[in-house]
């Protein structure tokens, strides 16, 4: 069983990271409760960056350093907390986050197991980073290779980790849990600035993590039941795309990129915010430059719309539209300054990494209109509401006019839509169109930021409209990741933008009130239903390893005591898959793991060298010959060759018995056997 105490501390270490997270924000100006709600992924980056950069100048202990600068926040953000004794923000802060993340724990209870999808790997480069000498770290599933992957979003956690010793099985679901509640917290006090209050905070929160989509209505109206809707097929809503939402990425357990960096681009929405009321300091931008570069980082499909997204709360202030020239020319500066000393922070990281891109081309499909309200309905349909509303408010005072071109402009529309065959495409750009002019003007007055996060937000729904990031996935497949990453990052901007979308969208207090519980109501059957299940649910749990066999575990578990530089090899067997487990849970870098995710990494050239890796692998595990199996183990460099459950169900007993007999047997409990062949250089 774990220890309590590990939960304990590796909660604790977090909080210490959250003071010295705090203590920053409330230097920078935002209020308690901001400073509070943003402290914990502020916090984590302070920790990160300097135990980054002291591993990518080659000091082997850097997470010692980590663990010096998060002892240093601690005591720095204790100190500041109770000088400024706003215990009831603080409170109120703390109350939001841990309820927030409860939820998200709770309503995975029942399925903890990290295991199938894509979870393996985020678990293996969990693991990698906390057994890695320096940067980037090893591949896990290509030995003697560095990964070649974004993988600053789980370095962030990776020394509260290391220092409470807690099991990654375990620390993996809480951590899921965990930027639930961050995300969650951040977009509540994002919601506040843009509403002006709680509830406004709590409506942002909802839709923007908490809410399911529209297909869980339909779903109910088809005859399925609230407790087996089918989560899988609204996160395919659109055909050869992926349609995550936030709710479905968290309940699903996938630590992927876009997950990780949900925090740190939502902490750069609200500094920036904070900046852009009277004008950026050389202290907003040296901190937005850092989360900017964390974030880019962390996942790189965050880069464009993060900018975006501090750019544009930079310029588009509560006064006016800060245009080059004057005070402006301040504010256009520092937007460059966050751009390159973004890239200045994780340099080391952007040099050394080749993502696998074949550019960006224009698409041959296009989205229908129905599919992507079944998956945005709940948030595109006020912005076209306020979009329309300010339209008409815009161009015309008297009422009959404003009628008549309100008319005749959506009349042009349904034509232009109906004529090219691409209404989905015509109906995005004309909000997009209607909102960019609205924020130019003087009239947008307070609401200027709000809009302007939401014209970006409803841009990122016409990307893939138009133009797709090319990759090895094949023309059927073609927009599956844009769609993927432009929707799932739109969704926040405007859920974000949400309270003052619909309170321009229907002015009648009474029709904003219906509306807004209408959209409750479409959204609310997901959770409810991911509720149900729980309650429904045979065992309850947070061990993401349950679900290994007891000889597994036992593999894994002497496989991290092992020193770094061994090799281990494994059963090999296709991508989203139980194979590759046992590098992927200890962080021992595979002979060869998921060889269909080299090649995505990589690109078809390493196919050759998988595919030589692959066919060693079989004769080494299918040879009856003691000296064949010692010299393939030699010639591959393999240290460890582990015989469990699936090496067990893939070859036969008479043979695994021969590798036995060719090494030497240092694990042999519970159908679970390591067979050593030598061991790393210098040991």
């Amino acid at each position: 069983m774990i220890s309590s105490m590990a939960i304990l501390f590796f909660l604790l270490a977090v909080t210490g990271a959250g003071l010295g997270g705090y203590a920053l924000l409330v230097w920078l100006g935002l209020d308690d409760l901001e400073a509070w709600a943003g402290g914990r992924i502020a916090g984590l980056v302070l920790v990160a960056l300097p135990a980054w950069w002291a591993g990518v100048v080659g000091l082997h202990e850097w997470r010692f350093l980590g663990a010096a600068a998060l002892v240093v926040a601690t005591v720095i953000g204790g100190g500041v907390i109770l000088k400024r004794k706003q215990w009831r923000s603080v409170l109120i802060g703390e109350a939001i986050f841990l309820l927030l993340t409860a939820v998200i724990i709770f309503i995975r209870l029942d399925h903890p197991q990290i295991s199938l999808t894509e979870k393996p790997m985020d678990l293996g480069i969990f693991a990698s980073l906390l057994r890695a000498d320096g940067f980037p770290p090893p591949d896990m599933w290509l030995a003697g290779e560095a990964l070649p992957y974004y993988y600053w979003g789980a370095l962030l956690w990776t020394v509260p980790l290391w220092v409470s010793h807690l099991p990654l099985e375990y620390g993996y679901n809480l951590i899921v849990g965990i930027l639930g509640g961050m995300v969650g917290s951040l977009l509540w006090m994002l919601g506040r600035r843009a509403g002006g209050s709680h509830w406004s905070g709590l409506l942002v929160t909802f839709f923007g993590f908490f809410a399911g989509t529209p297909d869980g209505m339909r779903q109910l109206f088809a005859g399925k039941e609230l407790g087996a809707l089918d989560y899988w097929h609204s996160s395919r809503q659109i055909q050869d795309t992926i349609t995550e939402w936030p709710l479905f990425t968290a309940q699903l357990g996938d630590l992927h990129p876009h997950l990780l960096s949900m925090p740190v681009a939502c902490l750069g929405l609200l500094v920036a915010w904070q900046a852009g009321k009277k004008g950026p300091k050389v202290a907003h931008m040296a901190f937005l430059a850092v989360l900017f570069g964390v974030a880019w980082a962390a996942n790189p499909w965050a880069m464009p719309p993060t900018l975006a997204g501090i750019a544009l709360l930079l310029v588009a202030g509560p006064d006016r539209w800060h245009w080059p020239g004057g005070e402006g020319t301040r504010r256009w500066l520092a937007i460059a300054a966050v751009g390159i000393g973004g890239w200045l922070v994780t340099a080391p990281f952007h040099l050394g990494f080749e993502p696998f891109f074949q550019g960006i081309k224009t698409v041959f499909a296009w989205t229908d209109p129905g599919h992507l309200l079944l998956y945005a309905g709940c948030l595109l349909i006020p912005a076209g509401a306020a979009a329309t509303a300010m339209f008409g408010k815009t161009l015309v005072a008297e009422e009959v006019v404003k009628r008549a071109v309100l008319l005749l402009t959506g009349a042009a529309t349904l034509v232009l839509a109906a004529a090219t065959g691409r209404p989905t495409l015509v109906f995005l750009a004309a909000i997009v169109v209607v909102l960019v002019v609205t924020v130019l003007m003087s009239s947008a007055g307070a609401d200027r930021p709000v809009l302007a996060l939401a014209a970006l937000g409803t841009f990122l729904f016409l990307v893939p409209e138009v133009v797709y990031v090319a990759d090895s996935y094949g023309d059927a497949l073609h927009r599956m990741n844009t769609v993927f990453k432009a929707y799932i990052q739109a969704w926040i901007l405007l859920a974000i933008a949400l309270p003052v979308l619909l309170r321009l969208g229907f002015r009648q207090r009474a029709l904003r009130v219906g509306v807004l519980w209408l959209a409750v109501a479409v959204a609310l059957p997901h959770p409810l239903g991911l509720v149900i299940q729980q309650f429904r649910a045979e065992s309850w749990g947070l061990d993401g390893m349950a679900w290994m066999t007891a000889g597994d575990r036992a593999i894994v578990e002497v496989l991290r005591l092992e020193p770094n530089g061994t090799v281990v090899a494994e059963a090999v067997g296709g991508a989203y898959t139980e194979y590759a487990r046992l590098s992927s849970a200890s962080g021992v870098p595979a002979y060869l793991g998921w060889a269909n995710h080299e090649g995505v990494w990589r690109g078809g050239e390493i196919h050759a060298e998988t595919g030589l890796r692959e066919d060693l692998l079989s004769r080494l595990y299918s040879s009856r010959d003691p000296k064949e199996i010692r010299r393939l183990a030699n010639e591959a460099g393999i240290h460890l060759v582990a015989i469990g459950s699936l090496e067990r169900k893939d070859f036969p007993a008479s043979k695994l018995g021969t590798i036995a007999e060719a090494g030497e047997v240092v694990l042999d409990r519970d159908g679970g056997m390591l067979v050593r062949f030598g061991s790393p250089a210098g040991l």
